[in-house]
């Protein structure tokens, strides 16, 4: 068997980064997201700005801003259309800590991060801490990551799970 080149497999994995940001929204806005036996305590949530987008239909890309994005009535009618969540501002908390970051569903990129370190004087322990708390945000996604993986890799799963976020499950 040959092996793939990078960009074969940019290709033939490019859809997991928008399929994780949707399941992450969805499965956060209906209360069945479990958390990381790392962190039982974990809690996601999506705001906006949330940026939908699909190949087809008329409007490809769908923009919504707000807070409470996540819940309105247009995030259900961009899934019902077969669009994916491409970016989103995701809120995570667990135990006394909130990370607040942008997550690019296409790249995996975290941008705009507000992490939960204290302000201390030492900029060298302040530093430690900010290098800790990506350290323990990267975990908590990767956790989040192996734990969709097993569905999407199961055509039965994956097609009742995006048939539910469609209304047809």
């Amino acid at each position: 068997m040959a092996q793939m080149s990078n960009l074969e497999v940019m290709e033939r994995y490019a859809t997991l980064g928008p399929d994780f940001l949707t399941y992450l929204c969805v499965r956060s806005s209906q209360g069945t997201l479990d958390p990381p036996a790392s962190e039982p305590g974990l809690t996601l949530a999506l705001m906006g700005p949330m940026v939908f987008a699909s190949d087809t239909g008329e409007a490809t890309k769908v923009t919504l801003a707000g807070d409470e994005a996540s819940a309105a009535p247009e995030v259900e009618a961009a899934l019902r259309q077969g669009k994916r969540l491409i970016r989103g501002k995701v809120e995570m908390k667990a135990q006394d800590a909130v990370w607040n970051f942008t997550l690019d569903g296409e790249t995996f990129d975290m941008k705009s991060m507000k992490l939960p370190v204290p302000k201390v004087a030492d900029a060298d322990e302040y530093m430690a801490l900010r290098v800790q708390a990506i350290q323990h945000l990267a975990m908590l996604i990767n956790d989040l990551f192996e734990a969709f993986l097993p569905i999407r890799l199961d055509a039965e799963l994956w097609r009742a799970e995006v048939e539910g976020w469609m209304g047809r499950g």
